[in-house]
């Protein structure tokens, strides 16, 4: 029987990214002998691993990792592509289900370069990786970027892109579900990414007192639950941001570093920078996000891009003043109406998409063949294979 190698080497990933492997272990553990690694810096002991995947985990090295060959190999860190051998066949699984409004013009593509192929629920996510991943090889080739000498893999190979339905939502909501909140109760929490990723200006750090202020005063009687990336918590700037918020009786600070899942259901709304958790919340809940992106000095692409793919899909505020008109919209919805933003954005998104089991398997067996390829990008950045059907891409 085939072996197929799953690895969990996110930097304090916690429950919350060692997720990210469930469904593929799930729809491959009949069919392959699936082996579970993982590495020391994810914050989770081997048993609490293998409590969350009923599965065995391994704890190795990662030499160990380095020195794979001839393999198919899944993760969940986009990291540990440059660590592989040019002989295995690599598989990313994308983080979030839906593109992030970040300042990176190569949209990571220095991390995600290294993979033969990607998987992603989000359309949106795919053209923002696409459009950055063009750039940087593009910029590889004519030498303005200097490749990792340290990789044993080269950046420059084929990539495909396959699209899946979003890989840690069960099901999608047919209806709007019953609320079991009293009318007086209402959280709100505040979710920024990780630190750097934002244009300078735009991140909810630099925007504390503008957001709060506009909870507060739309919402006197809110609660605030503030999520800091959980390699953030090591920062002097936000331990001393989570010091200030602490003050306050209405504010707490999550620290559990438990599943994501726990947080969105103590929320009624998430106020985000660029974090993918605010559409994972409306995934999991059906309630709405807010994306707080305010305007800077300077001229973003992808920020621009990401502005046109979302702006008639999903809440956004670009200024205090909007940011506070949402927040009192939200109050005058009807679980109807939240649920016919939530449906938009998910047919928008995700229409027409297959189960992660069907694409999963499908990938391992055909590899860059895959019926469920979205596009494939070569060496030099061509666009040689696009056979998913969607919607126009406003990239395009």
């Amino acid at each position: 029987m085939k072996s197929v190698y799953l690895i969990s080497n996110v930097q304090k990933g916690g429950k919350t990214y060692l997720e990210y492997l469930l469904p593929a272990l799930n729809a491959l553990r009949n069919e392959y002998n699936c082996i579970v690694l993982q590495t020391s810096i994810t914050g989770l002991s081997q048993s609490e691993a293998e409590q969350v995947l009923n599965y065995p985990v391994e704890e190795v090295e990662f030499d160990f990792i380095a020195n794979l060959n001839s393999q198919t190999i899944i993760s969940n860190d986009a990291a540990v592509g440059r660590l592989l051998d040019e002989s295995n066949f690599a598989i990313f699984i994308a983080h979030g289900n839906v593109g992030m409004p970040l300042k990176d013009e190569y949209y990571c593509s220095e991390w995600t370069a290294y993979w033969d192929a990607i998987i992603s629920s989000s359309r949106s996510l795919f053209d923002l990786m696409k459009m950055g991943l063009q750039r940087y090889r593009h910029d590889r080739n004519s030498l303005r970027l200097v490749c990792d000498t340290q990789s044993q893999r080269s950046d420059l190979r084929k990539t495909s892109a396959i699209s899946t339905l979003p890989v840690k939502i069960s099901q999608a909501f047919s209806s709007p579900p019953e609320s079991v909140r009293t009318s007086d109760e209402y959280v709100v929490g505040l979710l920024p990414t990780q630190m750097g990723l934002c244009p300078e200006g735009a991140s909810l750090f630099e925007n504390m007192e503008v957001v709060v202020n506009a909870v507060k005063s739309q919402i006197p009687q809110a609660q605030i639950i503030f999520r800091p990336y959980m390699t953030d918590f090591k920062s002097a700037f936000v331990k001393e941001m989570c010091e200030q918020l602490s003050r306050y009786s209405w504010i707490s600070i999550d620290t559990t570093k438990g599943s994501s899942k726990d947080f969105y259901n103590q929320c009624d709304t998430i106020i985000t920078d660029a974090s993918s958790g605010g559409v994972s919340f409306m995934l999991n809940t059906c309630r709405l996000p807010i994306y707080y992106v305010p305007a800077t000095s300077e001229n973003h692409p992808v920020v621009n891009a990401w502005l046109a793919q979302m702006g008639n899909v999903l809440p956004i505020a670009k200024s205090g003043e909007e940011l506070k008109e949402l927040l009192l919209g939200f109050g005058l919805l009807t679980p109807e109406q939240s649920y016919s933003i939530y449906k938009n954005f998910f047919d928008s998104e995700y229409g027409d998409l297959h189960h992660p089991d069907e694409v999963f398997l499908d990938l391992v067996q055909k590899e860059h063949d895959s019926r469920f390829c979205y596009f494939a990008m070569n060496a030099a950045g061509d666009v040689s294979q696009r056979t998913i059907n969607d919607s126009a891409s406003v990239l395009q």
